[in-house]
Parts: C-alpha cells; structure tokens; sequence
C-alpha cells in the first residue's frame, strides 16, 4: 500500500541561466561562430579590438581639447587682469578716485566670480 503523503514518483525541475557581458562574445558562443563559418571569431576580436582602440583615441583627443582650452583661459585671464590693473592705474593718474574704485571693484569682482563658478562646476564633475 502506498502512503499519500510520501508518493514515489516524482518531477525535478531545473533551470539554467547564464548571462555574459563584455566587448567580445564568451569563449563557448566564439567557438560556435567559429564553426558556423571559419574566421568569424577572428573577425569578432578584430572588430572589438578596432573599438577599443577608436574609443581610446577620441578620449585621448578629447583630454588634449580640455587641456588646451584650460590653458587658453589662464592666458587670457592674465591679459585681462593687465589690462584691468593698466585701466585703474590710467584713470588714478588722471584722478578719477571715485570711478576708479567703481571699475576696480566690478573687476575683482568679476574675476572673483568666475574663479568660483568655474571651482564649482569641476567639484561637480
């Protein structure tokens, strides 16, 4: 006689999941292009290595870019600040005090806020 609450017969089920990520297939899927068509894996590795080396010379190109405009800003923050300082002595020596602190005081000011927006904005990124 059988007992109900222990029957024999019984069905397992499994199931398998796999997943892989990357620039160029797993090992397992290379080998099957590679028997659907000789050559398939190499062309996959040469595409993902042709990639590899396309995105490293925008980024390097891109690092340059930044780097030159930075440079271009230094340089002509300091001509301007010449020019600010050359414009205050000029109207000092033809005695406009009053004017002269006015203009002095937007200058620094001025190159005050830019110096912050632009610490700001790079503690942002």
């Amino acid at each position: 006689m059988k007992n109900a609450n222990n029957p024999t017969n019984s069905t397992k089920i499994a199931s398998v999941h796999s997943a892989y990520s990357g620039p160029i297939p797993d090992p397992h899927s290379l080998e099957k292009y590679e028997n659907i068509h000789p050559g398939f894996a190499d062309r996959i590795i040469t595409m993902a290595e042709n990639e590899a080396k396309h995105r490293h010379e925008v980024e390097i190109m891109l690092v340059r870019k930044d780097s030159r405009i930075s440079a271009m800003g230094v340089v002509f923050a300091f001509f301007s600040v010449i020019m600010f300082c050359l414009l205050i002595f000029y109207a000092l020596y033809k005695g406009n005090n009053m004017e002269t602190l006015a203009v002095a005081i937007g200058a620094i000011a001025s190159v005050a806020g830019i110096f912050v927006f632009v610490r700001s904005r790079k503690n942002k990124n």
